[in-house]
């Protein structure tokens, strides 16, 4: 379903990275007030979420992978940490590098934050056909995939 731009606020002429940013931010935003009743930060979600998925990550893992700056991340770490969210252990192999686990209270928060991520992008993408469902997420892995791409290469080459 095409929204009808003339009851729109957007313009028709926004580029792809206009969109995706409107996209994020408006998201983002409705994140936020969720987090805000549930009493957390909405920079304290997708650490959360990320360790949900990879237990036993390290901070420069999820920092790397979300494309989030490394001091955004570790302080994050540290507030969930110090909510008992989460505990660090000493990696093994490497005594500088942490491994980050949820506690029973972050796992079961976690589901919480998930099941409200989830119904928020539903509702965002409720009013795609089934079909355009199917392609959108391979089309949009692909484009971050390539935008970290860019980024990565042009801060080398900045250096």
């Amino acid at each position: 379903m095409q929204p009808d731009t003339m009851q729109s606020p957007l313009t028709p002429d926004l580029s792809a990275g206009a969109l995706i940013s409107i996209i994020y931010r408006s998201r983002n935003r409705v994140l936020s007030e969720w987090a805000s009743r549930a009493g957390i930060s909405t920079a304290m979600v997708i650490p959360l979420l990320y360790i949900a998925n990879h237990p036993d990550a390290t901070q420069d893992e999820i920092s790397r992978r979300m494309a989030i700056d490394k001091a955004a991340i570790a302080r994050a770490i540290q507030r969930l940490e110090k909510e008992e969210y989460l505990t660090r252990t000493t990696d093994e192999t490497n005594r500088r590098k942490f491994r980050i686990f949820l506690t029973e209270k972050g796992k079961c928060f976690a589901n919480d934050v998930a099941t409200a991520a989830d119904e928020i992008d539903g509702e965002i993408i409720r009013g795609l056909p089934e079909e355009a469902r199917a392609h959108l997420m391979p089309i949009l892995y692909s484009m971050a995939y390539t935008s970290t791409c860019m980024a990565d290469k042009e801060a080398h080459e900045s250096t």
